[in-house]
């Protein structure tokens, strides 16, 4: 109990580090990552008196040992910068991009997705795809989840809408516009980017 009554107060500094980190550090590797999170926001808190864990573990404060370990049966590897790449696909707020040259994530990304492959709820496209775009307003009509591979250094400008998230409410039912049409918007719509290079 005297633990988590220290716990509930360092709860601030402890959220700020993990939002920060949500927010700021997906393009980076591990080591960068660290240096970010100890060797500058934590000082910063310590420096600012906003109370934090000294002993904070990022991938604990976001996850726990039950989703990695699920994680982990679906073929992601258990190393900590895996594990925090896996937070970040799960709760970012903007559209994960996957750059995978050993194929790691996008193998675990179609092994938790193998289900939903299955059963159309999940698809795979390429912007390759002529019929990609009309495919896309489906999945998000319906909330699917799509999974585009091998994307190259530029996307279709087309889908800025959607990657923008420039939801408009129409007498009172949310949509985006994307080229000439409106479009329901779904939240159980997601997109996933995945490239080797």
């Amino acid at each position: 109990m005297e633990n988590f009554k220290e716990d509930k107060v360092r709860l601030v500094g402890d959220c700020l580090t993990a939002a920060s980190f949500l927010s700021y550090s997906g393009p980076f590797n591990y080591v960068l990552r660290n240096k970010m999170i100890f060797d500058h926001w934590k000082q910063d808190l310590i420096e600012k008196n906003i109370p934090n864990k000294e002993d904070f573990k990022l991938e604990l404060f976001l996850s726990d040992e039950v989703e990695m370990s699920k994680w982990a049966s679906e073929s992601l590897p258990t190393d900590e910068l895996s594990i925090q790449n896996g937070i970040l696909t799960n709760n970012s707020s903007r559209w994960p991009l996957c750059i995978d040259p050993q194929m790691q994530a996008i193998n675990w990304i179609k092994e938790r997705e193998r289900e939903n492959l299955k059963n159309g709820k999940t698809i795979i496209l390429s912007f390759n795809n002529e019929k990609y775009l009309k495919l896309l307003e489906n999945a998000m009509r319906f909330g699917q989840t799509v999974i585009f591979e091998a994307i190259g250094t530029e996307i279709d400008p087309m889908i800025d809408p959607i990657l923008e998230k420039n939801i408009v409410v129409e007498a009172g039912i949310e949509v985006v516009f994307l080229g000439d049409q409106k479009l329901d918007w779904s939240y159980d719509f997601k997109m996933i980017f995945t490239t080797k290079i």
